[in-house]
């Protein structure tokens, strides 16, 4: 029996892909469904118990049935072999393949499988469709002709071959013009690991089916002419019966080609609606993306909703910085292979700039090859698409996957329309936080204007009178300033102004805000800071602001410290306090500080 702790939920992640690693990645969640689909449409409810209570896996139904989970070499045979014996069916695994248009297993590949247009692409494609099943088997093409294709199955993991494979896999092949309305291809297995060849192999030719037709309609024609023409020469009698036989091979053959062409319209409305709900998904994504206008909401989407796109991969976003590719978002890969990937993005802007780039295998490409050996998370392939928005290059959108040649035609074409889109919403929420930060931003000195002051305070008031907390307010004013822009000229005046600024910037917290409010008068907000901390703040300020270089002189200001609990105290009365004390400090001479109370007295001065 195998224990159900050998499930694994999700993205595969492991040590390294060696071995080991392919091996307890053998069997995805789409085959597990799979076949307890089959089993219940069997056998009922009772059956799967019964095969989940063989099998030791009653406790793991739920993981089963997930598509994204994988589990090891032993537990997918226990699961095919409690299959066999509840159904009492030793072609299970065969019978389970041919299913799987049955069941609602598998629809992101099904889709992504009738995307390519015809059975000759999806087999050419096979290798790529491969990794959704297994990671312990390579599947690779040997040969191919108009009309045929020969694999070769080759156990990459040291786990072997066992019939359940083969027969898995032959299922599996058999549905593939089925996909598009036309009958099962008929596929051969003339070289079985299983017994005892070094490699399986399975002949393919997805036309045969069709060939009977043709060759009975042909016979039929010409054994009723040979029948006619008999009858007309020897015996008369026989030309009724060829006409008979005319006309019920006829009506045979008109049937198979009714039946046939309604294969190929079920088979055209499936691809259609399949596409038309791709498309219902891709649209709500592209709905929530384009919904928020915040940038680091829409950085948050464009990384979470690509799944929607390229589903069950890592993802990478990276964004243009100084000249570079600076990696932003992330599904949780490595600083090292980030690293590598950011140097890969900035060098191969050219290439990304003709469209999305596939690159199958990572160790062909030297400088991303140790991404394929990393202790935490080993990557194979990836696919980049740049995102692009009027002849500006914001970044590139990366999926990477576990293992080598992943990625179909049909993923590329998905995840470069999202990477369209994504540079859309980008360069829109750029844009408004660019207009947001112009309206919000005194322009000389980058200081937050009186607008924006205003809005912090609300905020910050809301806060204090939830937590119970205090809130202070400075206002700053540089004594004499006039005096500096008639002795030096305005434009000096302005460097003082932002020396002045960034002399603030230096004196708060990191959550303090210190705004211009017009002229040379500044103020704070100190959010959670009783009087004295304030006032030490304030003399911190002034003290900064003195170490401003001016010719010939000290640059001097005076401040006002006012401070309150809401809601006893709103906003508006707090700047008002502080300004009225700093109206005081004024009066006694300037270069000093004054901290007032509501009935305005001082608690502490200080002039300098």
């Amino acid at each position: 029996m195998v224990s159900g702790r050998e499930i694994e939920i999700g993205k595969p992640t492991a040590a390294t892909v060696t071995p080991e690693w392919r091996r307890a990645h053998a069997g995805s969640g789409m085959t597990s469904r799979l076949i307890l689909a089959y089993v219940e449409r069997a056998g009922g409810r009772q059956a799967v118990d019964r095969v989940l209570a063989r099998s030791d896996l009653a406790g793991v139904e739920a993981e089963l049935r997930d598509e994204n989970s994988w589990f090891s070499y032993e537990t997918k045979l226990a699961l095919w072999a409690a299959a066999e014996e509840e159904l009492d069916d030793p072609k299970i695994a065969e019978h389970v393949g041919t299913s799987v248009l049955d069941f609602s297993v598998g629809h992101a590949l099904k889709r992504a499988l009738r995307a390519l247009g015809s059975p000759e692409l999806v087999y050419g494609n096979v290798v790529r469709a491969n990794s959704k099943f297994n990671w312990a088997h390579r599947l690779e093409v040997v040969d191919k002709g108009p009309t045929r294709i020969r694999l070769r199955y080759t156990d990459v993991s040291g786990v072997g071959y066992h019939r359940y494979d083969c027969e898995y896999t032959t299922g599996l092949l058999t549905t593939v013009p089925q996909l598009f309305g036309l009958p099962p291809a008929r596929v051969s297995h003339p070289v079985c690991g299983a017994r005892g060849h070094g490699s399986c192999e399975f002949e393919v030719d997805w036309m045969a089916s069709l060939q009977g037709p043709k060759r009975a309609a042909v016979g039929l024609g010409a054994g009723v002419l040979a029948l006619a023409g008999a009858g007309a020469l020897a015996a008369p009698i026989l030309l009724p019966v060829a006409g008979g036989i005319l006309i019920v091979g006829g009506a045979v053959i008109a049937q198979r080609a009714i039946t046939f062409t309604g294969r190929r319209v079920h088979a055209l409305e499936t691809r259609v609606r399949e596409q038309h709900d791709a498309a219902e998904r891709l649209l709500a994504s592209l709905g929530d993306l384009s919904s928020d206008l915040r940038l680091d909401e829409v950085l948050d989407q464009i990384t979470e909703k690509a799944q929607t796109a390229v589903g069950g991969k890592e993802f990478a976003l990276f964004l243009a910085d100084a000249g570079g590719m600076r990696a932003d978002r992330h599904s949780g890969i490595p600083s090292s292979s980030l690293a590598a990937l950011e140097a890969w993005a900035t060098r191969a802007g050219d290439e990304l700039s003709r469209g999305a780039v596939v690159v199958d295998d990572l160790r062909t490409v030297p400088s991303l090859e140790k991404l394929t050996q990393h202790p935490d998370l080993p990557l194979g392939s990836m696919c980049a698409a740049p995102l692009v928005f009027r002849d500006q290059r914001l970044g590139v959108l990366t999926a990477l996957a576990h293992g080598s040649t992943v990625f179909l035609p049909g993923d590329v074409a998905s995840l470069s329309a999202y990477a369209v889109h994504a540079a859309i919403a980008l360069s829109n929420a750029r844009l408004v936080e660019r207009l947001e930060r112009q309206a919000a931003e005194d322009p000389l000195t980058g200081l937050a204007n009186q607008r924006a002051f205003e809005r912090a305070c609300v905020a910050e008031f809301s806060r204090a009178e939830r937590e119970a907390g205090s809130v202070s307010i400075v206002i700053v004013d540089v004594d004499h300033f006039k005096a500096i822009n008639d002795a030096f000229g305005h434009p000096y005046g302005d460097q003082v102004l932002c020396g002045v600024a960034d002399a603030l910037r230096s004196s708060v917290r990191p959550h303090d805000t210190v705004a211009r409010m017009g002229g040379e008068e500044f103020a704070i907000l100190l959010p959670g800071t009783d009087p004295e901390a304030a006032y030490a703040i304030a003399e911190r300020a002034r003290a900064a602001i003195g170490e401003v270089p001016i010719p010939d002189r000290v640059l001097r200001s005076s401040a006002g410290v006012a401070s309150g609990s809401p809601p006893a105290v709103t906003p508006r009365h707090l700047v008002q306090q502080a300004d009225r004390a700093l109206y005081e400090a004024k009066r006694r001479g300037r270069g000093q500080t004054v901290a007032s109370r509501e009935d305005f007295t001082t608690v502490s001065t200080s002039a300098s």
